[in-house]
């Protein structure tokens, strides 16, 4: 399987669909030393707000209501509210009024200090390890972590399109579950790419349909 572009997804939609785009918040500036809290409040760079424009552009070929939601740390807040403006829907369109969602790494983390000293000593390989294990200390199970969050975001997807940003440490636990895209530390996963979810309203979980969705490139970021 390889990501799919906005009308890629689009054309796969069925009458009575509804979509739910889970992704990573585009290009932010780079977290030095003296940015407090891990850096939640560092905004994009330039590239990162252009970014987040052209694939609103691209997601305005989805009809109907729209809700946006979040992850509280800036980046994906300032992501959610540029692209919710570039598809032309103001009542999203400030990082203000983007819905603050739970954090979402309480999906996936059940012993903070321990996904600490992963973030310190070498994040992306812990990751790889725990995706390919399935288990790793301070990390719930990937399979319960990955259909509790999907339950999750179909609760919260109350209009015809949803959409979701968040961090790479969730996207691919959550792609790498429910697709067969493969992520290593070398060959991971771009700013706006992710999961898009086709389902019906009327059963949600029972008829959700997982692609992986990009914005950029063919969605892998390379080191």
């Amino acid at each position: 399987m390889t990501f799919l572009t906005a009308e890629q997804v689009h054309r796969s939609m069925q009458p009575g669909e509804s979509v739910a785009f889970l992704l990573r918040h585009a290009e932010r500036r780079h977290i030095t030393p003296q940015d407090t809290d891990h850096g939640t409040h560092v905004p994009l760079n330039d590239r990162g707000r252009e970014q987040a424009l052209t694939a609103g552009k691209e997601l305005s070929i989805f009809q109907g209501s729209l809700f946006v939601g979040s992850s509280p740390v800036f980046r994906c807040c300032e992501t959610a509210a540029l692209i919710a403006r570039s598809m032309g829907n103001p009542e999203f369109s400030d990082p203000e009024n983007v819905a603050h969602l739970q954090p979402l790494a309480e999906f996936y983390v059940n012993d903070f200090d321990a996904y600490l000293h992963h973030l310190t000593e070498g994040f992306y390989p812990a990751i790889c390890k725990w995706i390919t294990d399935g288990r790793l200390a301070g990390f719930v199970p990937v399979k319960e972590g990955s259909e509790t969050f999907l339950r999750y975001i179909l609760e919260h997807s109350q209009a015809d399109v949803s959409l979701f940003c968040t961090h790479d440490a969730w996207v691919v636990p959550f792609l790498s579950y429910f697709t067969d895209i493969r992520f290593t530390p070398s060959f991971w996963l771009n700013f706006l790419s992710g999961a898009a979810i086709l389902y019906r309203p009327e059963n949600p979980l029972q008829s959700a349909k997982i692609y992986p969705v990009k914005f950029i490139g063919d969605g892998f970021l390379r080191f």
